[in-house]
């Protein structure tokens, strides 16, 4: 790579950075302009004079700053909204640690994001924790990491791997299938339901969380435990998932976690400057 290239490509990194950084989808347009026009040189610009300014935004930070949210958006157009009958979660908490991505149908399977820009000190103690809660664990990294990832992770976890094509896009490679988790708790499971999940679903009754985890451990067999849990998750958040299937085109990519939290009409919040 040519060192004017490679200058090139660290400026929009550090313009996509920062544009990043001060972005906020409740944010005036004004506002959001003001900062574009403080922070890049109008000759970068010019190829994006015709687009809006969240357009503007959206498209250097998914081509220009490779974080989580920009990998994450980007596989969800690519792989996740490729299929159809699952619901797919953001950033669901487990344990001590946070699931980027779950996608639940059949079967459960967590996704864990490990950028170029991330460290890796606890990724090891992250896979064990998802492999204790869902079917099958995948780790999604870029090219570059894969060598250094693939040599301490369990082979039981997937990989998918990442990378940018000529015209500075991301594209995604199923490198490795998951296999499934022999690490199951459902002890752990079960904790991370709700009580009046737990009541509901499992047709018990009592007063409190502990009491009837108990009466569920007794009652009921592992595989039927797995696939309940499976079951109130996707109800929980079905009618948020089902509101990014249906209005994803009309959402910016850097926003689909903010709505798949929010589920507000996207014209309420861009008002149609899309």
């Amino acid at each position: 790579m040519s060192s004017h290239k490679i200058i090139n490509n660290n400026l929009m990194f550090q313009y996509a950075q920062i544009l990043f950084s001060s972005y906020n989808p409740l944010e005036p347009d004004s506002s959001l302009e003001k900062t574009l026009f403080e922070t890049i040189d109008s000759p970068y610009l010019d190829k994006y004079f015709k687009n809006s300014v969240r357009k503007i935004y959206n498209s250097f930070i998914l081509k220009y700053y490779p974080n989580e949210t920009t990998v994450k958006s980007s596989f969800i157009n690519q792989v996740i909204l490729k299929t159809k009958k699952h619901v797919t979660i953001f950033e669901l908490p487990i344990g001590s640690s946070r699931a980027d991505l779950c996608k639940i149908n059949g079967e459960s399977i967590s996704f864990e994001i490990k950028t170029d820009l991330d460290n890796q000190s606890r990724l090891l103690k992250q896979l064990y924790d998802y492999s204790e809660i869902f079917d099958k664990v995948y780790i999604i990294c870029s090219v570059k990491k894969l060598d250094s990832i693939i040599k301490f992770i369990p082979e039981s976890v997937g990989i998918y791997t990442y990378h940018y094509n000529r015209v500075h896009n991301l594209k995604f490679i199923h490198y490795r299938k998951a296999l499934q988790s022999e690490n199951i708790n459902h002890i752990k499971q079960l904790q991370l339901l709700q009580k009046k999940e737990l009541l509901y679903y499992f047709n018990i009754e009592g007063n409190y969380r502990e009491q009837l985890i108990d009466k569920i451990l007794n009652i009921y067999t592992s595989n039927q435990i797995n696939t309940v849990f499976k079951t109130v998750l996707k109800n929980r958040y079905k009618k948020q998932w089902e509101f990014i299937q249906v209005n994803h085109n009309n959402i910016l990519e850097i926003d689909y976690q903010w709505f798949f939290k929010n589920t507000i009409n996207p014209n309420l919040i861009y008002k149609d400057n899309l």
